[in-house]
């Protein structure tokens, strides 16, 4: 109830601005709050992986990359990145954002060990092409198929758009495929860290299967052979 009189009197205003002090202070305190839970796990995270530190870097990564146009909103670099180490990605390539933005609060601890770098994405995506990678655009047009249906070869480069726009055909015109999510709601689309999921999920899991890939937990091992 205390916060929302504050909230109710900040929205209607006020004049010798007392209760927006409260209001700043509350939101101070909150902040630091969660920045000090973050670390937290952090540091949490860091200490469950310690017997799968060694060797690490050597492993082999799967042979998907992500090229990740400028979010535009919501922006959540830290989530793709957590996302990206969870599957073993060869590399996450980030677009800057037009007004510099960035947010890596998401990510658990995950930039310790997952390769990224910055990079425009139109160059990112004719340099992926150049290498012979197969290049996939996620984005929805006349040209997409199901992400499930498609075809996958490796190695992948996936390419994910914003958050608002999407991807400008400009760009999934110069992709090898198109692939897109099937959807039964009335929402016409799905946030870009959650649809990215979706399909990396699928495109590692095809991967794991042709090439006897191993997860290096063995809780996700067992999953994979039903033990």
């Amino acid at each position: 109830m205390w916060h929302g009189r504050i909230d109710r009197f900040w929205g209607g205003g006020c004049r010798d601005g007392s209760q927006r002090t409260v209001h700043n202070r509350v939101m101070r305190i909150n902040y630091r709050e969660r920045v000090r839970r973050m670390r937290a796990l952090n540091t949490w995270a860091w200490e469950q992986a310690s017997s799968l530190r060694e060797g690490y870097h050597e492993r082999p990564r799967m042979p998907i990359e992500l090229i990740i146009c400028p979010l535009g909103k919501e922006v959540n670099h830290g989530g793709i990145l957590r996302l990206a180490e969870a599957f073993m990605l060869e590399r996450v390539t980030f677009s800057k954002e037009s007004d510099e933005a960035e947010d890596f609060s998401g990510h658990r601890g995950a930039d310790q060990w997952q390769p990224w770098n910055w990079a425009n994405e139109f160059e990112a995506v004719a340099s992926a092409k150049a290498s012979g990678r197969q290049v996939v655009a996620l984005t929805l047009n006349d040209r997409a198929v199901a992400f499930d249906e498609f075809d996958y070869s490796w190695p992948c480069t996936l390419v994910v758009g914003s958050e608002m726009m999407g991807m400008p055909e400009e760009l999934a015109s110069q992709c090898d495929g198109v692939v897109a999510i099937p959807m039964f709601g009335v929402m016409a689309s799905l946030n870009v860290a959650t649809a990215t999921g979706i399909v990396v999920q699928h495109i590692a899991r095809c991967y794991a299967d042709e090439h006897g890939f191993q997860p290096l937990r063995e809780e996700s091992a067992r999953l994979l052979t039903g033990g």
